[in-house]
Parts: C-alpha cells; structure tokens; sequence
C-alpha cells in the first residue's frame, strides 16, 4: 500500500489567484517558497501522493464585480447567493502552473511525489461570507469589502454546472495535461455530502443542493477528467456514500474518521477500480479506531490496518492544516517512513 498525505493547503483558499488586499505581500502565493523543500522531506518518508485543494471556497476564484452576491429570489433551501462563474484569471493559471511544474521537477527523482488535485471543497457551496473589512471613516464603522466572499458559489454546481467545467475543470486539466506524469488523479469534490440533500445522516435536508443536481455535476467532472486522460476521483466523507449513490471513480475514495466505534470494512471495491482512504486523522485525542487498543493507535499501526483491509493508498490529515483532526509530529513522519521501508520500528 501507498501512503500520500493531505497537504491539502498553505493558505486556504487563496492558494491561486488573486488574494485580498493585505493578505499578501508581493505576487507569489505563501506555498511558492517552501514548496520545493516540502515535497523532497515528504518523498524522503516515503510519501507518494499529496492531496492540494485547489478552489477551495472559491475565495480567490470570482472576486470584484464577478464575485458572489446576495440573491433575495433564492429559495429557503437554497444558499442564498447568485453567481456567474466567470473563465479562469491569468494569474489563478500561472499558479497552478507552477505548483504542477513543482511537482513535475520531482517525478523523475527515484522516490515520485505525485499531485492530487481537488477542485472544490463542500464550502464552495455554503452561504457567502465577506472575511475582509475595511474601514469607513464617513460611517466610523467596518463595513464587507463585498469584492471578496468565501462560498456563496453553489450556482456552480447546480444551474450553472457546464459553464462552471467549461470555463474552469477544463482549462485545468489542459493545463495538467503538461505535467501527466506529475498527476495521481483529479479529485473533483471534497465531502459533497456536507451540502447535498439526503447525502449524510447528520446534516440530511436543507442543503444548497439536491441529490439529483449533485449527481450530474459529479458525473460530468468525472467524464470531463475520463476525456482528459487522467484517473477521476471523489472524496467522499463516508463509504456509505458511494454504496448508497452508486457513483463509482475511476478510484473510489472516501474518508475515515470516527467517533471510536465505525470500524474500517474491508475494502468493497473491483481491484480495476481500487479503494483508497482519501482522510484519516493524525490525531488520536478525538479519533481512536476501535479495532485498535489504546496503546496502538499510532499511525503506523492505522497504517498496517488499512493495508490489511485490502486498500492501495491512504492518505493522513494532515501536513499543513491546523485543526483537531491534527497532529503532525516528528512520530508521525516516524510512522510513515517506518511502514513504507518496511522497517520493523519500536
């Protein structure tokens, strides 16, 4: 079994484009930097695959008078927000250019780092929100900078899907069609479940967007990738998910974390179209597996179950992210390189 890791941002949602005034400085995203040195320390423990969400939110993708706007004619089940998904800025482009031209520099080294890119994650489609306020003197008060907003951009999914793959997936993947070799798969949403009706049982109704809508976005992103010459994949948040809706990825993946009583099934999938665990937390205060004692839910020993379970990769959460799913040590990177050495470690 392969293990890739989630990156899966430096600074999300402004890892591409344009960003907010004040949130860079100079032209370059934050990763430009640092990027080289962290995927050659990720090969050297054995890491294969690196999961990067590119869109994220959408923050950085649709600003100024292409940004996302208060729809008062959106119904109550929707999020409320209108929007255009406007072509790719030049400067969005040149970014995801160069992250693939880091990666590419990479791939012939005799440990590959390959790039998994993610299109959307599922709060692209959430309400909008304006993050960045600016003072105004007349009014002695903060007021939006309604130029910028983070979601607010579920038309893109729904009653503007083909318009949103024309003018964005496509261009994307032409642009990975450069660096093939640098490429895993194409992820095309991360845990749509969070925003589709009937998707998950915790948050069931009420959603942005319905089953149906969801389905044919998904299935077009997946074609649109197929067409392209890479693999498709989606990041499901529950391997019920896909049994449930029965849309299949060229590799099905779906994330692990559980409350310490969800076990990890035996991989379910044709070897031609293999399961990977897209997620699984580092951090074991909150996320203990149940197959696991409390004295060995180290990552190596996560690691040698989901291997035993039958699946071809896992990728853990997370190298950069800050949250309580996190925990990236010095033990954890131990862990890793110890089980893809195959190495017997203490």
């Amino acid at each position: 079994m392969d293990v890739g890791v989630n990156y899966p941002w430096f600074s999300y949602g402004w890892d591409f484009g344009p960003a907010p005034p004040g949130w860079r400085s100079g032209h370059d995203p934050a990763w430009v930097p640092h990027i080289g040195q962290h995927v050659q320390h990720l090969a050297a423990i054995g890491v294969s695959v690196v999961r990067w969400f590119i869109l994220a939110d959408g923050l950085s993708y649709g600003t100024g008078p292409d940004a996302p706007k208060p729809d008062r004619l959106a119904t109550r089940d929707r999020a409320g927000w209108g929007f255009n998904p406007p072509a790719l800025t030049s400067d969005f482009q040149d970014h995801f250019a160069a992250l693939l031209q880091s990666f590419a520099a990479q791939s012939a080294e005799p440990h590959p780092v390959r790039l998994m890119p993610v299109l959307v994650d599922y709060k692209f489609c959430e309400p909008g929100v304006w993050p960045v306020e600016k003072e105004d003197p007349a009014l002695q008060q903060s007021v939006p900078d309604q130029g910028w907003v983070k979601g607010g951009r579920v038309a893109a999914i729904t009653t503007s899907r083909r318009q949103f793959i024309e003018q964005v997936l496509e261009p994307l993947l032409r642009l990975s069609a450069g660096y093939r070799d640098a490429i895993y798969a194409w992820d095309v949403f991360n845990e749509p479940e969070w925003v589709t009706d009937g998707w998950h049982p915790d948050r069931n109704n009420g959603h942005p967007v319905n089953s149906g809508e969801m389905r044919a976005f998904l299935e077009d992103s997946t074609s649109a990738i197929r067409q392209a010459g890479f693999r498709s994949t989606i990041g499901f948040n529950r391997i019920e998910t896909i049994n449930q809706t029965r849309l299949y990825a060229d590799i099905n993946q779906f994330h692990h974390y559980t409350d310490g009583s969800r076990s990890l099934q035996r991989n379910p999938f044709d070897p031609r179209w293999p399961g990977i665990i897209g997620e699984f937390a580092t951090s074991t205060a909150e996320d203990t597996w149940p197959e696991l004692n409390q004295r060995s839910q180290r990552i190596l020993d996560r690691l040698k179950l989901t291997e035993s379970q039958g699946y071809v990769l896992a990728l853990p959460w997370s190298f950069q992210a800050a949250d309580r799913h996190t925990s990236w040590t010095v033990q954890v990177e131990n862990d890793i390189e110890c089980f893809t050495q195959g190495r017997n470690c203490p």
